[in-house]
């Protein structure tokens, strides 16, 4: 009788633990994988030219988003231009799975309307976004970016805008997953594009 005891006892024990196994792997009991990146960004609303845009809009999609302003005479063009050239080498398929953003840093001079032209040159999929100084500002302090209205005395512009040149990569659950640096080609865009995709 105490043997059978004993062997019932061992019985519920085993099933407990199976069962307790079963509900951490489903309850997160692993260690979710992180990137390091997760304290960057978060959800924001800008206005577009055919109105405000929330990156919650895009949820399910890949996001990369660079900073600049439209009177950039480089550095924005050439980070922009390899975002693009990403772009065309991913599928149709998965390019449809990505939602480039632009965001300019410049609302003074950069309405929506010209946010979104401008950024719809460099690929028809991005989006232009502009704001108050204080939305954007409040936006680029999230996400670490620095930039600084520097005058211009010499020049018809005015002023220029020193910026940092970073394009930040939001994967499908709206986290931050990876950045990438001035300077990255286009395949090494691409690379990291699909890296979030399969995530």
């Amino acid at each position: 009788m105490n043997n059978l005891k004993q062997i019932l006892a061992l019985a519920l024990l085993a099933a407990i633990s199976i069962a307790v196994g079963l509900w951490a792997g489903m309850h997160g009991g692993s260690k979710p994988k992180t990137t390091g990146y997760e304290h960057l960004g978060g959800d924001f609303t800008l206005q577009s030219d055919k109105g405000p845009v929330s990156l919650h809009d895009f949820r399910g999609k890949v996001v990369p988003i660079y900073f600049g302003f439209t009177a950039c005479p480089d550095i924005c063009p050439t980070s922009l231009s390899a975002v693009a050239a990403g772009l065309k080498l991913l599928t149709e398929q998965e390019r449809s799975q990505v939602q480039p953003i632009f965001i300019s840093v410049d609302p003074e001079r950069d309405d929506p309307a010209r946010a979104g032209e401008y950024a719809r040159y460099f690929h028809p999929s991005f989006i232009g976004l502009s704001g108050s100084l204080d939305e954007v500002s409040t936006v680029a302090k999230r996400h670490l970016v620095i930039f600084e209205k520097v005058p211009m005395d010499d020049s018809k512009m005015g002023y220029t805008m020193d910026h940092s040149s970073i394009i930040y990569v939001v994967g499908r659950d709206g986290v931050m997953k990876s950045l990438i640096h001035h300077g990255e080609t286009p395949e090494g865009i691409a690379k990291v594009l699909r890296e979030a995709l399969a995530e």
